[in-house]
């Protein structure tokens, strides 16, 4: 599991890039958000999912 900060921290960064997409071609910050957000939701579940190694 990552520390809030990071989940913060990625929730800033997908909002940032999503923001700069609208601004050159509008509507596709959006589908930024949903790619983007889907892709890390399913990468920290399934990192949470491993079972605990020298990480």
């Amino acid at each position: 599991m990552f520390p809030t900060w990071m989940y913060v921290a990625v929730a800033f960064s997908i909002a940032l890039v999503a923001f700069g997409i609208g601004q050159i071609v509008p509507g596709l910050g959006v589908a930024f958000v949903a790619l983007a957000s889907t892709l890390w939701t399913a990468y920290a579940v399934s990192r949470r999912q491993q079972p605990k190694q020298n990480r």
